[in-house]
């Protein structure tokens, strides 16, 4: 089992509120979304956006690892219907989220690669650790995670259809 189908288990047990009531995500039916509350911070998939921007931003500025809940991220990414009043021509998408996300994950990545790991090839490394460590490092690695998060999100939506 890889880690995107660890999240999905992960988003389908996400507690959500049925008629005052806690139940798990997979509990849901198709004509429960309507009547469903998310139990999320976020109203509409506008403010999600809004809120991934701002995380990418901190955690590119930051030394430490900024905590968000991706199991959240991800539901919120899926299910948070759009907001029609504040949706300017319909630009605030779920790819758009899901940019942001990667670029998150990249941030963190980078976070990681430059203050928790040595950036310069130590004087006695072998083979090993050039091929395993990568040795020198990049110093801006992309993560190549997009299609992976886009069909995790497919997989949750397609779940309810």
């Amino acid at each position: 089992m890889d880690v995107y189908e660890v999240l999905y288990q992960f988003c389908l047990e996400y507690p959500v509120l049925l008629d005052d009531r806690k139940v798990p995500l997979w509990k849901l039916k198709k004509e429960d979304l309507d009547k469903v509350n998310l139990n999320l911070p976020w109203d509409s998939i506008r403010d999600l956006a809004i809120y991934l921007y701002e995380l990418k931003k901190k955690q590119q500025n930051s030394k430490e690892l900024v905590k968000f809940d991706i199991i959240e991220v991800l539901v919120g990414i899926s299910l948070l219907k759009h907001d029609n009043k504040n949706n300017y021509m319909g630009l605030v998408t779920e790819e758009m989220c899901l940019t942001y996300l990667s670029e998150l994950i990249t941030a963190r990545i980078n976070c990681i690669a430059k203050y928790y790991y040595m950036m310069k090839k130590p004087q006695n490394t072998n083979i090993f650790d050039e091929i395993i460590l990568k040795f020198p490092q990049k110093k801006d690695i992309r993560a190549s995670n997009i299609n992976d998060l886009r069909e995790l999100i497919n997989k949750i939506k397609r779940y309810f259809k």
